[in-house]
């Protein structure tokens, strides 16, 4: 007697919607990195976590924005 095997794979309807969520996120992740208030936020949270393990001792910081 021959079952029919489990599904184990994407259709794809499922495909378009993983492919359609990716794409969102990448929009959102792109928006918040080139506005100018969110950047200098997350310019300055890594800044203050990386400045408190003293990794910037004696090295300049550029400035990322011109």
């Amino acid at each position: 007697m021959n079952l029919p095997h489990p599904d184990r794979g994407m259709t794809t309807s499922e495909y378009a919607v993983g492919t359609l969520g990716a794409c969102t996120t990448a929009l959102v992740l792109h928006e918040l990195a080139t506005d100018g208030f969110w950047f200098d936020h997350i310019v300055d949270l890594f800044t203050r976590a990386l400045a408190w393990r003293n990794l910037f001792d004696g090295f300049p910081v550029p400035s990322l924005r011109s």
